[in-house]
């Protein structure tokens, strides 16, 4: 049964006890019940009175009743001033910020919550969204001029010259050498080769003999066909690319010492430093980097799923492991998290009063009425009930009181 209902009902059985037992001839105790009733009746009634002036007008009563009503700007500002400055003030919600652990909770989060790949979604969706809109042409636009001046500044020459200069060292044209002749043993070896090799040799061959019968006669006498003079040029090459690979004959040190020095040389010729430059300064001059640029972009850097993601995702994933391991970050987070908290707060504070004001001002009177009432609907029907047994009490006592004194005295 709902407290209203207990009050009505209490205040019911004291108006009935008392018309009950009025006129009832009983002696001292139907006379003590009777008063008893009467008592709780009027503290019943009273209370009843007192509660109903709260929400509206009793019996129609207007004078300081329906008090909410009448007294709805006051108890509004009364409210306003209470939640914002005594409730909600700065010094009050940060006291209660400051005894919270808020990295704890953070790495709880992230941790054991799904926090971690929910930071990770987020992260990527804001970051992919931010490229996706990115007007490429522009971009490129604005890079294109900053690359090109980055390239023309670049001395590609003296790279190039440097690595002239590096070949020339003694490990590196051994290796040149040895990367040479093997490709001459299998230029040599290739059927195509062996082909072009087959038809000079006959027009050489031609050639000699001309007019002259003697000549193709001396040599059909050594059987030197142009298949055989092919055989033999071939074996003279591969034995002399042989040797040359086995790097132990005069001829490899005097092919290996004139690549040196030609390298050598090359790296110190300015014509040719100046001509590497005039032809870089050239290229880049003539190259239009904005279509490119804006392909590259469009190509790998947009979409859903660009090359420079996964990275990404390793990145916070490394970062969060970062904070979650480091007792360091974890209260350099609590410290600016509450400071910067504590200072937003004091620097929009003044927006609470209105934000609370506005949220009141949504509601009517009847349900303002009626929301009030049913916060302390409980509480205030408990005073109805406390009043009628109060007032029972007090009338039963009034009436011991009174029976004692005429007895006593004779009044």
């Amino acid at each position: 049964m709902q407290k209203k209902n207990k009050a009505n009902l209490a205040l019911g059985l004291s108006a009935a006890g008392f018309l009950g037992t009025l006129g009832i001839q009983g002696g001292f105790g139907a006379g003590l019940l009777h008063h008893g009733f009467l008592a709780a009746t009027i503290g019943g009634l009273a209370d009843w009175f007192a509660v109903t002036a709260i929400f509206r007008r009793p019996l129609g009563i207007a004078y300081r009743t329906d008090i909410l009503r009448r007294n709805r700007p006051r108890i509004m500002d009364a409210i306003v001033q209470f939640a914002s400055e005594d409730l909600l003030s700065t010094e009050n919600v940060m006291k209660v910020l400051r005894q919270q652990d808020t990295a704890g909770l953070m790495v709880d989060y992230l941790e054991y919550r799904g926090g971690r790949q929910r930071l990770q979604e987020v992260a990527c969706q804001v970051l992919l969204r931010g490229i996706n809109t990115l007007d490429t042409a522009r971009v490129a636009r604005e890079l294109a001029p900053s690359i090109q001046d980055g390239l023309k500044s670049l001395a590609l020459e003296n790279v190039l010259m440097d690595l002239v200069r590096m070949l020339a060292e003694e490990k590196n044209s051994r290796s040149i050498i040895h990367s040479l002749l093997t490709i001459g043993q299998e230029v040599l070896s290739s059927p195509v080769f062996q082909q072009v090799l087959l038809s000079h040799i006959s027009l050489l061959r031609k050639e000699y003999e001309g007019d002259s019968a003697g000549r193709a006669f001396v040599l059909e006498l050594m059987d030197l066909s142009d298949e055989k003079i092919l055989a033999i040029l071939n074996e003279k090459l591969q034995k002399q690319l042989q040797e040359l690979l086995q790097g132990q004959t005069q001829s490899y040190a005097a092919l290996k010492a004139g690549l040196e020095t030609m390298l050598m040389n090359f790296s110190r010729d300015e014509s040719l430093h100046d001509l590497l430059k005039d032809w870089k300064d050239s290229l880049v001059g003539r190259l239009d980097l904005e279509p490119l640029l804006e392909r590259w972009l469009e190509a790998n850097v947009k979409g859903e799923d660009p090359f420079w993601l996964p990275g990404f995702r390793s990145f916070v994933d490394s970062n969060v492991d970062s904070f979650v391991q480091s007792e360091k970050l974890q209260q350099s987070f609590d410290r600016k998290l509450k400071d910067f908290l504590e200072t937003e707060l004091a620097k929009h504070h003044d927006l609470i009063p209105g934000i609370i004001r506005e949220r009141l001002a949504e509601f009517s009177d009847d349900e303002l009425v009626e929301f009030v009432e049913a916060r302390v609907q409980d509480d205030l029907q408990m005073i109805r009930i406390n009043g009628a047994i109060v007032g029972s009490l007090v009338g039963m006592g009034l009436y011991i009181l009174v029976t004692l004194a005429e007895r006593m005295w004779g009044l």
